[in-house]
C-alpha cells in the first residue's frame, strides 16, 4: 500500500513537472523568427552600402516591400551610396540596439560607427510580410545639459 502512495506521488511530480514545462514554453518570444529575418535584411543593407550599387542593389530588392521597390531604383540607391559615404564616410561596426513591435510594422535600430562620424542611428522599418518599408541614418547628438547653477 505505502509504496503504491510513493507511485502515485511520484506520477502526479512528474505529471506536474511536464505540465510546468509545456505552459512556460508558451511564454518564450514568439517574435524570434520575425527579428532574425528582419535583422538578416537590415544587415544586409547595410553591408550593401559600400558594394558596387548594381550587385548590391540586386542582392536586396527580394527583402524590400513593393513600395519601397517602386521609389527606390539601382539610380536611387547609388544616389544614397554615395550621400552615405559623404555625410559619414565608410562603416565601421554595427551593433544591434533595439526591435519594436508595432500593429502594422516593426522597427529594428542599430547604431553604427563611421569614419566620419562616430556615433550614427540607424533604424529600418518592416511591415508584416517582414519586408523592408523605410529606413533612416541620423547622426546621434547627446542632450545638451543645462548648466550648473552657482551657489
Amino acid at each position: 500500500m505505502l509504496l503504491e502512495v510513493m507511485k502515485m506521488k511520484k506520477l502526479v511530480l512528474v505529471l506536474t513537472m511536464l505540465l510546468a514545462f509545456a505552459c512556460s514554453s508558451l511564454a518564450f518570444a514568439a517574435d524570434g523568427g520575425d527579428l532574425n529575418k528582419e535583422q538578416k535584411a537590415a544587415e544586409k543593407m547595410m553591408a550593401s552600402l559600400a558594394g558596387d550599387a548594381a550587385t548590391e542593389y540586386a542582392a536586396l530588392a527580394p527583402s524590400m516591400s513593393a513600395e519601397l521597390g517602386k521609389t527606390m531604383d539601382q539610380k536611387n540607391f547609388a544616389a544614397i551610396q554615395k550621400q552615405v559615404k559623404q555625410q559619414f564616410g565608410s562603416l565601421k561596426e554595427t551593433k544591434f540596439f533595439s526591435f519594436e513591435r508595432y500593429d502594422h510594422a516593426d522597427k529594428v535600430t542599430y547604431i553604427a560607427g563611421f569614419s566620419k562620424e562616430k556615433i550614427v542611428v540607424m533604424s529600418f522599418v518592416f511591415g508584416k510580410d517582414a519586408k523592408l518599408q523605410n529606413f533612416s541614418f541620423s547622426p546621434y547628438k547627446a542632450p545638451e545639459q543645462a548648466p550648473a547653477e552657482k551657489k
